[in-house]
């Protein structure tokens, strides 16, 4: 990476010691504007006489030439000076000692282009952000006539925390993303010149709503209504004169779309059409042994449940909507199975004190369902967030729920425990019959309780095997046979 010095400018105060210091490379993305640790202490004043009235007008704050300042419309202030190229940055300017930083960072950004004979688009805008403890300074360009960022100098990617990309093409939608999120950030100074697409934004939106109506993998972040929702956003605009607030609205929405295409590889060889696609090159997982055996024994469900969790974290991507209503599914799974666990828990206490009744079995099923009852209600609390989390949680947590070697295994497995104990429950509670008949009757019904776990594991698929009538497969074999013969009598017509 190439440096310059900073040149500090001699107008400066004598109290300010020329520092040294380098132009880094950054992002809009990578910048302190949601970070800020600075701390600020109100307090009571004295209010002057006519403090802000229009008789008597406050003292300005001057800047130095060319330099205005903006409030975006979350309240962060920002300061733009019209040159060529423009210069934007939220260092307080109101500072003398600010205002000599942020000359000599200019002057060094401009000996660079100097030395490395850089032609820099009239149009474009620099954005600065020095930091005074570290005597540097980020910097990043826009080109607004090509909608990307760029560097005076060659930066790997993942230096500047950008995403993996396949192909040029592929950045270069990054790259066009971060520029819509420079227009948000820094919407007040040009907005009449911008050019925002609206018409191109609205058609977008309009597929993206058909898209989500009519199939149910759709790759796009937000449902029919959310997109019903923008458009109307998008017509208001049109209707609106253009200003501020309106640019920094429908920069958030390019910036949706832009991070949309990424996502999807968007006119790539090989893009994403259908949510539950995988178009990258990961590793595959594979369930350990012991898990195989645990999953049997739980009626497989626990299978299911990781079936479900690769269709919604397919190539590390997580969609809001079907992870908030499969979340809704679970928790409204373990609340169910927990009424039912605490119903036959009764039954079980009260199967104790009737007569003829085997007190392992319902010792064994109080167990069961007691451990159903609290891994239901553990996994209630423990997820009770996920219901209305965004994307980003959901993202959060399930890169930390995958294992490298064995994926959703184990999560999955935790899952699984409220249904599958209760199930076990069920199955020693309604053993209680066969007891109570060998009793009554003195019949060794016992013996049949092996046979009915062997009939519970087939038709639960707990193990292998598959169930069918007796004579299917002969009866499908015949018919195969009738259709051979038809057809080789058909050949041997005249």
């Amino acid at each position: 990476m190439q440096t310059s010095q900073v040149i500090v400018s001699s107008h400066s105060p004598k109290n300010i010691t020329p520092t040294r210091g380098a132009l880094e490379p950054t992002t809009v993305l990578r910048s302190r504007r949601y970070t800020k640790k600075a701390r600020v202490s109100p307090g009571h004043t004295n209010i002057r006489a006519g403090f802000c009235s229009s008789g008597r007008e406050p003292e300005p704050q001057y800047l130095p030439p060319g330099w205005s300042a903006y409030t975006h419309p979350e309240g962060q202030r920002y300061f733009a000076r019209e040159s060529k190229p423009r210069i934007i940055t939220e260092a307080n300017l109101h500072s003398l000692a600010t205002q000599d930083l942020v000359a000599g960072y200019i002057e060094a950004f401009e000996q660079q282009c100097i030395e490395q004979k850089m032609l820099v688009p009239d149009d474009a805008e620099l954005f600065l952000e020095p930091d005074v403890a570290s005597t540097s300074c980020g910097y990043y360009l826009v080109d607004c006539s090509s909608r990307v960022v760029f560097w005076l100098e060659e930066v790997a990617s993942d230096m500047l925390d950008l995403p993996a990309t396949v192909t040029d093409s592929h950045l270069r939608i990054a790259l066009e993303e971060h520029y819509w999120t420079h227009v948000e950030y820094f919407a007040m100074h040009r907005c009449r010149e911008v050019d925002l697409s609206l018409a191109q934004l609205k058609t977008t939106l309009l597929h993206a709503r058909v898209d989500q109506m009519t199939s149910a993998t759709s790759t796009f972040p937000y449902n029919a209504k959310e997109c019903s929702e923008f458009l109307e956003v998008v017509k208001a605009a049109q209707e609106c004169v253009l200003d501020g607030h309106i640019v920094a609205t429908i920069a958030r929405l390019w910036n949706v779309i832009l991070h949309h295409r990424f996502t999807i590889h968007y006119g790539e060889e090989h893009a994403r059409l259908s949510r539950d696609q995988s178009i990258l090159d990961c590793p595959a997982t594979t369930p350990s042994p012991f898990f195989c055996i645990l999953s049997r024994l739980f009626f497989r469900i626990p299978e299911a449940n990781v079936h479900q969790f690769d269709q919604l974290y397919v190539d590390n991507l997580v969609y809001a909507e079907p992870w908030r209503e499969a979340m809704k599914a679970h928790r409204g799974d373990w609340l169910l199975h927990a009424s039912w666990a605490l119903a036959l828990l009764i039954v079980d206490v009260l199967s104790l004190i009737v007569p003829h009744a085997s007190r392992h079995l319902a010792l064994a099923s109080t167990l069961f369902c007691n451990m159903s009852l609290l891994s239901a209600v553990i996994l209630s609390m423990r997820h009770h967030w996920a219901t209305t989390s965004d994307a980003s949680d959901a993202a959060t947590y399930l890169s930390e729920a995958r294992r490298e070697s064995s994926g959703f295994c184990w999560t999955a497995f935790a899952f699984s425990l409220p249904k599958a104990l209760f199930l076990w429950a069920l199955v020693l509670s309604s053993m209680q019959g066969f007891v109570w008949l060998a009793a009554v009757a003195d019949l060794y019904a016992l013996i049949a309780v092996p046979f009915l776990l062997v009939a519970i594991a087939l038709c639960s698929g707990a193990l292998p095997g598959t169930w069918e009538l007796p004579g299917a497969h002969f009866i499908a074999r015949l018919r195969a046979a009738c259709r051979r013969r038809r057809a080789k009598a058909d050949e041997c017509t005249v």
